[in-house]
């Protein structure tokens, strides 16, 4: 119940009793109760010019505190509604900005003269109020959509660009009779439920990672010693991965399974086995029920298991074969025509052992489709509003991605000072605020750009601290720590990882833990003397107690690091990509060239 109802609930003589009892209904119950006792918003004009001149601008709000609405629509002139993100946060940023914008823009085009946007965000281009007919500065719940939708009347509502916010009130608004815009309601509840998702893939003959939903911890336990450990603990209909943990032991598994629970309570959790080594891929891609356009493939250059929203990303893929490219394409072409996708889409998929799985589908917008637009030179919401309206999609060059000459890279960005005490390790959970695309006439060239833009240091020379746990992780970094020395860099290294490195390459300076201040040299004091240019920190995650015995002083280091500006790499993918952008560097110099404006469609 929202603070304003809160209060006039009071006003109107409700008791304490009767208020607390709403609190336990659904947003439909309290809106019919409200609407008996007459309690009734207003639609109301903000007055942007501070009553110097008549304010015309449809920058409105609803409030209890009217008697009037301070505009009339007339009953014939029926429009569309489409919703915003809300305010930005981890998990929601300017890209579904983009995509509202974009949105209203291709409706427009489309022939819808009258589009409304709901949003409550005031950085956002969404919330300019030129932008559309009418500018509803609200918060996106299902109540007040609700009121909205019937003071608009409109023809239908959009909620396929607002990100997981929107894509929420799909089946609730829905249910309440609002005729939704592009995917039904009942096929993006297809698609985010998992078992009617899970059952749609069996039919295909597509492969999943094993998974299951439970109610119980006891039978989460048993489903998790039967496929082994890791496994990955996720709630349902969630954005930026909020509770999602990869869990190494029983006891870690009871933990998060009850935070899990109370971050989606009406839903069950839903275990899957966590593959190690694995690759991850994204598509974008738009349908309209029946014709499907892939916009790209994109390609994560760390390994699974760093969220979507914090990876690097990389168009066209850098490692995938043919074989598995032609795999992707085709499960997307299958699963966007059983979905009766009619709009964007985004999939996720893992390769493991070259066998590719479906991780899930969002029948929305991603953060990741102004990226792709840009580079393909193709926007995937001027197509997704032709395919809201069922109207055909035009008839693109077959795989077009593939035939860009450009690379794109897309570097993530974080706020981590911002937060005391945050540590920087990235994992399944979103963590990120930001990010950058930088274009390049190469792989290096276009990440050469990415990671400067991003806020990282690309020396020519200086000093590496490497710490690597565990004997996989330090074999992978051979190669990488190798190619350092021979760029003239200086190598230090914490003992155990000095030991190896020592004994395969040589050259190799021992340096000790942050926790051990008298032993010399320390860590700490060539962080603050500034002698260490960039660190490549990888935990070990072989067992959760190898990763818990050395939790504290690697994040010291990665703290320090962060406080002190020093760039920190944590994956063996963006090590090894860092070192050989510095060895590109050496040799070539990134280029300037100007973003190509969109291909125009027929």
């Amino acid at each position: 119940m929202s603070t304003s109802l809160l209060w006039e609930s009071k006003k109107l003589g409700f008791s304490d009793r009767q208020i607390a009892r709403a609190k336990d209904k659904s947003p439909e119950e309290i809106r019919e109760i409200r609407k008996k006792a007459g309690v009734l918003p207003s639609v109301k004009q903000i007055d942007t010019l501070a009553a110097e001149w008549p304010a015309v601008t449809n920058y409105l709000y609803l409030t209890y505190g009217g008697h009037h609405h301070d505009i009339k629509i007339n009953p014939e002139d029926k429009g569309v509604i489409v919703l915003g993100a809300g305010p930005y946060r981890i998990g929601s940023s300017v890209e579904f900005d983009w995509g509202t914008v974009n949105m209203v823009w291709g409706l427009q085009e489309n022939g819808e003269k009258n589009v409304s946007v709901v949003n409550c965000n005031p950085e956002t281009v969404s919330t300019d109020y030129d932008i559309c007919s009418r500018l509803y500065f609200e918060e996106l719940t299902l109540e007040r959509i609700l009121d909205i939708a019937e003071f608009e009347n409109p023809k239908g509502i959009v909620t396929c660009v607002g990100g997981q916010t929107a894509n929420n009130l799909t089946l609730g608004l829905a249910k309440n009779g609002v005729n939704i815009i592009g995917t039904s309601a009942n096929d993006v509840d297809r698609a985010e439920n998992r078992s009617k998702f899970s059952a749609e893939l069996d039919k295909l003959h597509i492969q999943q990672p094993r998974w299951q939903a439970f109610a119980n911890i006891v039978e989460a336990k048993s489903f998790a010693q039967d496929v082994g450990f890791p496994v990955i603990v996720r709630p349902s209909y969630v954005l930026s991965g909020a509770a999602m943990k990869v869990v190494w032991s029983q006891d870690e598994l009871k933990k998060y399974v009850k935070e899990a629970t109370d971050v989606s309570p009406d839903h069950p959790v839903v275990i899957s086995k966590f593959m190690l080594n694995s690759l991850e891929v994204d598509v974008d891609g738009v349908c309209n029920g029946t014709d499907v356009i892939i916009g790209a493939i994109v390609e994560h250059i760390e390994s699974a298991g760093v969220h979507s929203g914090d990876a690097m990303m990389c168009i066209p893929p850098w490692r995938l074969n043919n074989k598995t490219i032609e795999t992707i394409t085709e499960y997307s072409t299958k699963i966007a025509k059983t979905f009766n996708v009619k709009g964007p889409f985004n999939l996720q998929f893992l390769i493991h052992d070259d066998h590719v799985y479906v991780i899930e589908l969002n029948i929305r917008a991603s953060r990741s489709m102004p990226f792709v637009s840009k580079l393909v030179k193709t926007n995937l919401i001027a197509l997704a509003a032709k395919a809201v309206l069922g109207k055909p999609l035009p008839k693109l060059p077959e795989n077009k991605w593939q035939k860009i000459s450009n690379f794109g890279i897309k570097v993530p960005q974080f706020s981590f000072m911002a937060l005391e005490g945050a540590d920087i390790r990235l994992g399944v959970e979103m963590q990120s605020t930001g990010e950058v695309a930088c274009f390049g006439t190469s792989f290096y060239d276009a990440l050469a750009k990415g990671l400067t833009s991003a806020g990282y240091t690309l020396p020519s020379t200086g000093t590496a601290l490497v710490t690597v746990g565990g004997s996989v992780n330090k074999e992978k970094l051979l190669q990488p720590i190798a190619r350092l020395k021979s760029l003239g860099f200086k190598i230090v290294a914490t003992e155990h990882t000095a030991e190896f490195f020592e004994e395969k390459i040589g050259g190799i300076e021992v340096v000790h833990k942050i926790s051990e201040p008298q032993r010399k040299p320390n860590i700490a004091d060539l962080l603050y003397e500034r002698k260490i240019d960039f660190i490549i920190n990888i935990p070990s995650t072989s067992t959760l107690e190898k990763y818990v015995g050395m939790l504290e002083d690697e994040y010291q280091i990665r703290r320090k690091s962060l406080e002190l500006g020093i760039p920190v790499l944590t994956t063996i993918e963006l090590a090894d990509s860092f070192v050989k952008t510095l060895e590109w560097l050496k040799d070539n110099k990134t280029t300037r060239d100007p973003i190509e404006p969109y291909d125009k469609l027929e």
